[in-house]
């Protein structure tokens, strides 16, 4: 083998453009909310729709006359180099691409190699069309490559359509391979090693469907992937330190102890499986050793064990990192001693799933908490400085005007910083589901309704919560969330700034929920200046 052969290309997220999803979204809403759901997820400016991210740098070069193009998805990717970090420790030339959308010159060079194979990841994807985009672009490039697509869309998408229309989508997407297991690695790897020989046999790899001379699928045997976390450690001085640096993303753990009505997560990923804490520990110091200042640790239940998560903290605070680092946190898994050594250890800003401001609701949802031990976590974590973010939904079912009014009040009386009001997304293979006769549910999606609610009656409720509600400021899930500030912050623009910034843009963002939206021309002309007035940072 030519040292020089390079197996896999691994590419990251396609984010595409915000004025494409909301005309395909605005096709559908006569019968779904999702054209309601990105239009709350956006702030109207002159006479233009953006998302937060967008929003941000028009602002930023406005106010400092620096061209700004930053984004989250500029971090780097975890599963972009997970998976090339996994490759390259069992001896395989692994090249990652952070951003389809930053990268692509990168891109371009990696496909003039030749590579054997090109992964590309569906972290973000609800859809087909963003994989369709770069499966094109390297049929241009490389017609040789073999296109591989797994990860959260391939699997989710395996998990709740029959094969037939698993069929139907795979088509759509245009690649060779698809890796169907909730992990993925270990099945990327065994395609790699097949694709070196001269004749491949991929009906031996587990996890695969692949297509066929006479365009049909054929799907290999099922073996669930269980790859452990401290074997498969990250080694991030495999990889450029200015891609790497200063946000890192980190996991320190995988699936989810808890099993919320709402979610299948946990049921995707399998049981809760913690890395050592001497795995984390490695890994911490070959960050700070390449320079990197903030981290956001992805793990979906952080604080939970709540011993571990104390050591954890304990272990950052020993070694003097300095790291400012931001996470999920349940607040009803949480003491003072927790709140005090997650303020010690340098966190920043922490994500809530609050979910709702109504115990009825609450117990429904199977959250194990209850709404005093929610008011109570944010006011402890404001005390101690750190931003909280309480991201609520409205439309569960069960949901109604009282209830829905009840969160609206938690949020308006706890005044965490930042907030988010959420339209239900009904997934038919989460827990409530199965008492869909109970609760009278029909319909899936953004397009649902129950015996008490249905889409239109809960997008109308949060227009309500989000005209009304005052102390905290709208801060959306779309190309913009709690993990954006933490990556801007990185880049010296302080949290003074950055509030003031979302401060403003909520105000736009209401703005933005009538039609034909109202101008606030006071606010524009303010947000347009937010980073002028003496150093941004």
């Amino acid at each position: 083998m030519d040292p020089q052969d390079l197996d896999c290309v691994i590419v990251g997220c396609n984010n595409r453009p915000f004025s494409q999803v909301l005309e395909e979204a605005e096709q559908t809403r006569q019968f779904s909310g999702a054209y309601e759901h990105f239009k709350a997820n956006s702030a109207w400016l002159g006479a233009e729709r953006l998302t937060y991210a967008d929003l941000f740098n028009r602002c930023f070069t406005a106010s400092t006359g620096r061209p700004a193009n930053w984004s989250i998805f500029q971090a780097p990717q975890l599963g972009v180099h997970y998976l090339a970090n996994f490759l390259l420790e069992r001896g395989f030339r692994a090249e990652p691409v952070n951003s389809f959308n930053d990268d692509r010159d990168r891109f371009e060079q990696l496909l003039e190699r030749a590579p054997r194979a090109v992964a590309i990841t569906t972290t973000f994807y609800f859809d087909p069309s963003p994989v369709r985009e770069i499966v094109d672009f390297i049929r241009r490039r490389s017609s040789d490559a073999r296109i591989i697509v797994g990860g959260t869309y391939i699997y989710s998408m395996v998990y709740e359509q029959p094969e037939a229309m698993q069929d139907v989508l795979f088509r759509r997407m245009g690649a060779d391979i698809y890796v169907q297991d909730a992990q993925g690695e270990l099945s990327l790897s065994r395609i790699c090693a097949e694709l070196r020989e001269t004749s491949p046999r991929l009906e031996g790899v587990p996890n695969l469907a692949f297509s066929c001379a006479d365009k049909s699928f054929l799907r290999t045997r099922r073996q669930i992937e269980v790859n452990d976390l401290n074997q498969n450690a990250m080694r991030w001085e495999r990889f450029d330190r200015s891609v790497v640096a200063p946000t890192a993303l980190v996991r320190t753990a995988r699936s989810c102890p808890n099993r919320c009505a709402f979610c299948r997560y946990p049921v995707l990923e399998g049981p809760h499986a913690l890395a050592d804490l001497a795995t984390v520990e490695k890994e911490l110091d070959d960050l700070h050793s390449i320079g990197v200042t903030h981290i956001v640790f992805v793990d979906d239940t952080f604080n939970i064990p709540l011993d571990r998560f104390k050591d954890l903290c304990r272990m950052m605070i020993r070694k003097k990192y300095g790291f400012r680092w931001l996470s999920y946190f349940r607040c009803a898994n949480a003491d003072e001693e927790a709140f005090d050594l997650a303020a010690e250890s340098g966190a920043m800003m922490l994500f809530l799933g609050i979910e709702s401001g109504d115990q009825r609701i609450l117990d429904g949802m199977n959250k194990n908490a209850t709404v005093e031990q929610y008011h109570h976590g944010i006011q402890e974590l404001k005390k101690r400085g750190i931003d909280t973010y309480a991201s609520t939904m409205i439309g569960f079912p069960g949901e109604t005007e009282r209830t829905a009014r009840n969160t609206m009040r938690f949020i308006e009386e706890a005044e965490p910083a930042f907030y988010s009001m959420e339209v239900y997304f009904h997934d038919t293979k989460v827990p409530v589901a199965e008492r869909k006769e109970e609760y009278g549910i029909s319909g899936s999606g953004y397009s649902w309704r129950h015996d008490t609610m249905d889409w239109r009656d809960a997008t109308e409720l949060l227009k309500v919560g989000y005209r009304s509600i005052r102390g905290s400021s709208i801060l959306p899930l779309h190309c913009f969330n709690v993990w954006s500030l933490g990556y801007y912050h990185s880049h010296g623009v302080a949290r003074d700034r950055l509030r003031e910034f979302v401060r403003l843009a909520s105000r736009l963002c209401v703005a933005g929920l009538d039609d034909p939206p109202s101008p606030n021309q006071d606010a524009e002309d303010r947000i347009l200046r937010v980073f002028g007035d003496g150093p941004w940072n």
